[in-house]
């Protein structure tokens, strides 16, 4: 999250101090998901391409997820839309970039690159936060180099603690989580099975990301790290596991007794929890210091990073003197919503998962075990489809209610995990359109606003009223009749993190108005009803600092 913040700040040219107490290498691998509007994030920042061409697994590896009762045994399900690091299958029409499977070996060094290659943005390793206090004019916070053990105090005009669920800054904010922490134990261990790619090919139909198995109640599954010989094997755990036990669950999940060298191991909770708010004055929250999630489905980076986006503009706007008051307390009132729709989401995929049970005529031979293999099947399809094809999750987020955002008083779209409908009702994503220079009208947003025309609108009234306000703002006309009727309206006005922020037949009646909603220097809240995490599930929590 650190890192996504400083590149969106630095793509913005506002310079930014990243203190790490780590020495940037990646301890474990976790968090491979990379959704589709994570990567339109990277495609921005210009480092997407990268991202697929130097991906680990390779580009061409299958997003192919498997239930069965084991690697070895008989396949039970499969959820495969076609996609890999370099196709986007069944995402191409909704998006310029599809999702990407990335270990964390891979993607954080790129994220790191990215970062550094951007001269407003200054990366400290061995640094530590000691404390911090602020004011009305900015914070100041004292660093110890833990290599010289020397302290100093940098000057800022805003912290963003993007320190994990164990979070020293909320901490000392006093700031709550609220929800469920803790709701199961689980154990994931990083191993190296030079033969478990083959015996995918030879027994599964294929090479797959992820592979479920109902071999025992632990009900282990194992993730795919480097798509050669590396994996990470996660199980539910009732007791402390005992040595040998990391190999033993290797072998349950394949069915067979490979060799197996583990690199390393550790317990891990789930949870479903929301910061009670996201700021403190000049103190924010972001990634796991304002939301902790269940690893299913793979929310938890992509909210983090979407939390990076959302404040990253908002911060830029502010600093270069176009954002208003109220643009910065806007953060939480959008991104909170949006974290505790994915917590409890992330947390209703834990449940549907954890109600499968292992069932020993699985195994059988003959029409029995064909029937209760075939049920299973229908069961797992059922109940757990939505994770794997998650188009609503992905792209589907709106800041329904939010106070920079001016709503038409049309009903809001539907909302669904597994189903995403394009749409331009304000506070929702920009469509994806290809355009006539193979472009997607997605490459021409971030910078400013950017008010998309088609027809015979005028869009000279809002155009004036952004030099009167000394708002970057540009137009881009459809000229397709398709893309203009995917627009729903004749013009469209998009934010920098390309949601919509007002749309219309024709321009406003007080063009300026709408321009000082949109940029937070007119407050009209009708989001201010508190967002409440609802009963849900539990645990696990990063403890390096970012």
């Amino acid at each position: 999250m650190g890192l996504s913040l400083a590149i969106e700040l630095g793509w913005r040219g506002v310079p930014v101090t990243v203190i790490d107490q780590g020495d940037g290498r990646v301890p474990f691998p976790a968090g491979e998901a990379i959704f589709s509007r994570t990567m339109e994030h990277l495609r921005r920042w210009g480092c997407a391409q990268e991202a697929r061409a130097e991906s680990a697994p390779p580009t061409d590896y299958p997003h192919r997820t498997v239930f069965a009762t084991s690697v070895t045994g008989h396949v039970l399900a499969e959820f495969d839309y076609g996609v890999t690091n370099r196709s986007p299958g069944v995402y191409g029409r909704l998006t310029p970039e599809g999702p990407a499977f990335l270990s964390k070996f891979s993607f954080l060094p790129l994220l790191e690159r990215t970062a550094r290659g951007l001269p407003a943005v200054d990366i400290r390793f061995a640094t530590r936060l000691e404390s911090f206090e602020q004011n009305s004019d900015g914070v100041l916070a004292v660093v110890r180099d833990l290599d010289s053990g020397a302290s100093e105090t940098l000057t800022g005009d805003y912290l963003v603690a993007c320190d994990g669920g164990r979070s020293s800054v909320r901490r000392s904010l006093g700031i709550e989580f609220e929800g469920r922490f803790a709701q199961g134990q689980n154990f994931a261990v990083h191993f190296r099975a030079p033969q478990l790619l083959g015996l995918l090919r030879e027994r599964l139909g294929g090479h797959a990301v992820q592979i479920h198995t109902l071999s025992s109640a632990r009900r282990p599954y194992i993730t795919v790290v480097n798509g050669v010989d590396e994996w990470r094997l996660s199980v539910y755990l009732d007791e402390e596991p005992e040595p040998g036990d990391a190999v033993a669950w290797v072998h349950e999940a394949v069915g067979a007794p490979i060799d197996v060298e583990i690199l390393a191991a550790q317990p891990w909770s789930g949870h479903c929890v929301v910061a009670r708010s996201y700021r403190a004055g000049r103190v924010f929250l972001a990634g796991d210091a304002a939301h902790l999630l269940w690893p299913k489905g793979g929310f938890g980076a992509n909210t983090g990073i979407g939390d990076a986006v959302d404040l990253g503009w908002k911060l830029a706007a502010v600093l270069k003197g176009w954002g208003g008051p109220a643009l910065l307390d806007s953060y939480e009132l959008e991104r909170r919503p949006i974290a505790v729709r994915n917590v409890t989401e992330a947390s209703s995929n834990w449940r549907s998962d954890s109600r499968l049970a292992p069932d020993a005529a699985l195994g059988l031979v003959g029409a029995e075990g064909e029937r209760a293999r075939r049920e299973m099947g229908e069961t797992i399809r059922r109940a757990r489809g939505k994770e794997f094809r998650c188009t609503g999750v992905q792209l589907g987020y709106r800041y329904s209610g939010s106070p920079i955002c001016v709503p038409d008083g049309t009903p809001e779209p539907p909302d669904e995990p597994d189903d995403y409908a394009p749409s331009t009702w304000p506070g929702c994503r920009a469509p994806h359109v290809r355009l006539p220079d193979g472009t997607s009208v997605l490459d021409h947003f971030g910078r400013g606003f950017v008010l998309v025309a088609s027809g015979a609108a005028d869009p000279s009234p809002l155009v004036k009223a952004a030099r009167q306000r000394d708002v970057p703002l540009t137009v881009l006309h459809l000229a397709d009749l398709a893309a203009a009727r995917l627009y729903e309206r004749p013009l469209v006005l998009v934010r920098p993190d390309g949601h919509v922020g007002w749309r219309g037949e024709q321009a406003p009646a007080d063009p300026v108005a709408v321009l000082d909603r949109l940029r937070g220097a007119e407050t009209g809240n009708p989001a201010a009803d508190a967002v409440r995490v609802p009963e849900a599930v539990s645990a696990g929590v990063a403890t390096h600092q970012h």
